[in-house]
């Protein structure tokens, strides 16, 4: 264990992906009420949640599953007929530290292996942060006009400038959360790169990571990160989470800025039925 950190034990699992819940049951809400995905559904279920927001939408998912006991061999049978209404793949994001019976159920009903998510924490007031690069700027998205901007750079930087109209609407969802802050990271007096906080019970969750092509190895992700960190601290939150793909240029970002492992999630699925 590194000086000042929590053991990343099964107590800290459990305060993260009960963080995690919250966070997909808000913006579950907001999806809705805002009408961007008018369609929006939940299913509470083996202690965490199932969400659909629209066909394809890559949020579709659950969490949290398991955390809080024994998972029943129903409440499987339940989320599969969920997303199988809606014509979609039972997906699952299994926590190592989730219930046996979860993963002895999952198996039984047919779900594969389809990736893996390294979730990282770091304590907070940080003590340390990462220096902003020379050039480099973040503000906070204070109108809606700069929640436009915010959208439009995820989307852009997301998916490598090869935007669609069904990525837009997921921006604009993402950006339309009044339960978050959206920052902008700036290079060469411009908008280059975006990040979101949400801050849920002492816990601050940092997503919503993008950075322009043409902008990244500036330090626009760094500042960004940087800045969330900061201001989550001095808000205070005493525990930081983020999420990235394995050995991605983002994860090391991160170890830089002061996270350490916590655990990787394994997305386990079910295909649709054809």
């Amino acid at each position: 264990m590194h000086e000042g950190y929590p053991l990343a034990d099964t107590r800290l699992a459990h305060r993260i992906e009960a963080a995690t819940v919250r966070d997909l049951r808000a913006y579950a809400v907001s999806a809705r009420t805002t009408g961007l995905f008018p369609q929006t559904a939940t299913l509470s279920v083996g202690g965490g949640v199932a969400v659909w927001f629209s066909e394809g939408n890559v949020v579709n998912g659950s969490f949290g599953l398991g955390m809080n006991g024994e998972v029943e061999h129903e409440e499987i049978a339940a989320l599969i007929a969920f997303f199988e209404e809606r014509g979609a793949p039972a997906r699952v994001d299994v926590c190592p530290h989730a219930d046996a019976s979860l993963i002895r159920w999952l198996a039984e009903s047919g779900f594969v292996a389809a990736g893996f998510e390294m979730v990282l924490y770091q304590p907070l007031p940080a003590r340390t942060l990462p220096g902003t690069a020379a050039g480099i700027g973040v503000r906070i998205a204070a109108s809606a006009a700069e929640k436009d901007v915010w959208a439009e750079l995820e989307a852009r930087g997301f998916k490598n400038e090869d935007v669609d109209d069904a990525d837009m609407v997921l921006a604009r969802a993402i950006a339309a959360r009044d339960d978050a802050l959206h920052f902008i990271g700036e290079a060469e007096g411009g908008p280059a790169g975006t990040g979101m906080l949400v801050m849920t019970e002492g816990v601050a969750l940092l997503n919503g990571d993008s950075t322009l092509p043409r902008f990244r190895g500036r330090g626009v992700q760094t500042a960004v990160l940087a800045a969330r960190i900061r201001h989550a601290g001095e808000a205070g939150c005493d525990l930081a989470v983020i999420e990235a793909a394995p050995g991605g240029v983002s994860m090391r970002n991160q170890e830089r800025a002061g996270f350490r492992v916590a655990y990787t999630r394994v997305t386990l699925e079910r295909p649709a039925a054809s």
